[in-house]
């Protein structure tokens, strides 16, 4: 059996996208998870026409039954957490894939022809085959899903699986739908994102939260602290529009953040905002608002956009 050179992941590629699998046996470590391993062998599988056969050993491969039955038709794909199993002669195996998460050091020098070790997924990555997988999302779409699901990318393909099924046009809307359906479990939002809409006074933002708000844990008291310190921040960049960001004592970046995002404000609305978010603050930390953390925020936010 003639068997190609130590491999990389993107040797693996080239030769899929050239049609030109010729390695027998090839073993994915994967120190993190499955995940890119298992598209790889979907893919050599397509490119073969095979059908997988989960295998627990490779010493089922070796009866003469074995090896006739299960060469032609399947790809034999054993997965287990530790790759110790020692052969006379890994040659005769045709069609086999290990997925481990690590290898025994006696068959690192053995094997090394077969090796491929895949590297931890970058964002950049996961990103690009949200995209491939769905190419109607948005890149708003594709960055919130990411967050949304906590990188987590098994979490990710499973919304991608409902997602593709709809034509690219429409799959934008379809996250969007899932996202803030009442009491959708893929509803997400950060601290920061609620301050923000507060200061701005965003009622699309705030009554989508409040659809959504008995399945969150937010803390009243943090986002009120966000949303005050954000309106003072705003506050003395309005009061000193004449002066550069270090004469203000603060970073370029929040400089032109604030300036890009919360432009416009008028000295009074930004002195009633402080106004009613120190009261607020004030009867949080007194205990003067007595009440579920829920109908806390739905008295802020119903006196926010009133």
């Amino acid at each position: 059996m003639e068997v190609d050179s130590l491999m990389t992941l993107m040797d693996l590629k080239n030769d899929i996208e050239q049609e030109k699998v010729t390695s027998d046996l090839i073993i994915f470590v994967c120190p993190e998870n499955n995940f890119l391993a298992d598209q790889y062998i979907e893919a050599i599988c397509a490119l073969r026409g095979h059908a997988i056969n989960r295998i627990k050993s490779l010493s089922e491969l070796t009866s003469a039954l074995s090896l006739v039955m299960n060469y032609d038709a399947y790809t034999n794909v054993l997965k287990t957490d530790v790759f110790e199993e020692i052969v006379d002669d890994y040659t005769i195996f045709e069609n086999v894939i290990v997925v481990c998460e690590k290898l025994d050091k006696k068959l690192k020098t053995i094997l090394a022809d077969y090796i491929i070790t895949v590297p931890t997924l970058k964002d950049w990555q996961v990103k690009s085959y949200i995209n491939t997988v769905c190419p109607g999302l948005t890149d708003q779409d594709i960055n919130w899903l990411y967050e949304a699901k906590l990188h987590d990318i098994y979490g990710i393909d499973t919304e991608l699986n409902k997602i593709k099924l709809f034509p690219k046009i429409e799959q934008s809307e379809i996250l969007s739908r899932i996202r803030f359906e009442k009491g959708s479990y893929l509803y997400a939002i950060t601290n920061f994102e609620l301050a923000d809409a507060l200061v701005l006074n965003d009622k699309a933002f705030l009554l989508n939260f409040m659809l959504h708000k008995d399945y969150l844990n937010v803390e009243p008291l943090s986002i009120v602290g966000l949303a005050l310190a954000k309106a003072k921040s705003i506050l003395l960049v309005t009061q000193n529009s004449g002066k550069s960001a270090a004469e203000i004592g603060i970073s370029d970046k929040q400089y032109n953040f604030l300036k890009g995002k919360f432009s416009g404000f008028s000295l009074s609305k930004l002195q009633y905002l402080i106004k009613f978010l120190s009261s607020i603050d004030y009867k949080l930390k007194s205990g003067l608002l007595d009440m579920p953390k829920t109908l806390q925020l739905e008295y802020i936010i119903s006196n926010m956009i009133s």
